[in-house]
């Protein structure tokens, strides 16, 4: 017998957006990004604020772009999950978009983390670079980071 017809035929593979769990994450991440926002403008005021006190542009800029990082990534990750980024070229763009912001994020904290070890260094702590990157407040903002890029290739992947 040449078996069952039906069950050689591919099912078609469930649209992203269609599975009710996933609406409501999408919209979950989705709403997540209006906290994000509030707490990205309340760091922004007080970045600004420290101009007065010593602080530069560059911290004004790595600000906007560690804020940007995070509310891109659950904007993104609210659109996938909604079903809005199905074709392979939105897909590249949004996990570009993520990916390219992950790595200047990273360029921007390794100019921040000299600044802090430069600091250190002055203040008297002469410990070695492997104890300052296992600092929770180090490697925690570092795993963020590669956290953006790991989810701009999923994307990209998927």
């Amino acid at each position: 017998m040449l078996g069952d017809p039906v069950s050689t035929i591919p099912s078609p593979k469930a649209e992203r957006g269609s599975n009710p769990f996933e609406i409501v994450l999408g919209v979950f991440f989705l709403i997540l990004v209006l906290p994000a926002i509030s707490i990205a403008l309340g760091e922004l005021s007080q970045v600004a604020d420290s101009l007065e006190y010593g602080g530069t542009a560059g911290d004004i800029r790595n600000s906007l772009i560690y804020s940007l990082t995070s509310i891109m990534t659950l904007f993104v990750l609210g659109l996938y999950y909604l079903g809005a980024i199905k074709t392979k070229i939105r897909k590249q763009a949004a996990g570009g978009t993520l990916i390219a912001l992950a790595l200047f994020n990273f360029l921007c904290r390794l100019g921040d983390f000299q600044r802090e070890l430069q600091q250190n260094r002055e203040g008297g702590w002469d410990g070695p670079i492997l104890e300052f990157l296992s600092w929770s407040s180090t490697h925690e903002r570092i795993e963020l980071v590669f956290l953006g890029a790991i989810i701009g290739l999923l994307i990209i992947k998927k």
